[in-house]
């Protein structure tokens, strides 16, 4: 089951559950972007131009649909939650794969190097981290001891917002944050595993 992906008055992420194929509760279903049907007309009157007729109407109508189809496949918005002393080489990592053209996923924030101390810190991290879809936490063999990485993965659970724990390394080192649960799992970090993480699988 996936979660609404709309917003709350106040920016926070719903925690409703999805209806049916749609990415939104049924009180957020307003929020859900309709395609436009212009690139469809536009594209009839194009393939009436070229080839005048029925046929090059179809032919651009047809064309014009394919568009509004590929603009109605948004992409996931994830927040990356890494160990910035150790792991932005693995960060980095993630944020290529999400330019793959089969990605389902875009990078939307990720952790801030700045003091986790500094008063503004939180609210500037749980603002980023609202306007993500999901959180992956980037494991690596230091991350229990990254403070703003258990501080950003209990905005998470407070926010509500959807998270995983992704292994950064192969041979079984990675460490969980202190905030994660005892039933958190963390997971093998492979491109199959990886999109079907973000598209709710646990």
């Amino acid at each position: 089951m996936s979660q609404c992906r709309g917003r709350r008055k106040d920016g926070s992420r719903c925690r409703k559950v999805v209806r049916g194929d749609s990415h939104y509760c049924a009180i957020h279903a307003d929020q859900e972007k309709k395609p436009s049907k212009w690139p469809i007309v536009a594209g009839a009157l194009a393939g009436h131009l070229v080839a005048p007729g029925i046929g090059g109407a179809l032919t651009g109508a047809v064309i014009g649909w394919g568009f509004t189809e590929e603009k109605k496949m948004s992409k996931t918005r994830v927040f990356v939650s890494f160990d910035y002393d150790h792991d932005s080489s693995l960060k980095e990592f993630l944020v290529g794969q999400s330019r793959h053209p089969d990605s389902p996923f875009e990078i939307a924030d990720h952790s801030i190097k700045q003091a986790i101390t500094s008063g503004d810190w939180k609210a500037n991290a749980r603002t980023r981290i609202r306007r993500a879809d999901v959180v992956c936490v980037i494991c690596g063999h230091h991350t229990h001891t990254a403070a703003g990485v258990s501080a950003e993965l209990r905005i998470a659970q407070e926010e509500g917002t959807p998270y995983f724990l992704l292994a950064g390394y192969k041979d079984g080192t990675s460490r969980k944050p202190l905030a994660a649960k005892a039933s958190d799992k963390i997971y093998k970090w492979s491109w199959d595993n990886l999109k079907n993480l973000i598209g709710g699988a646990r």
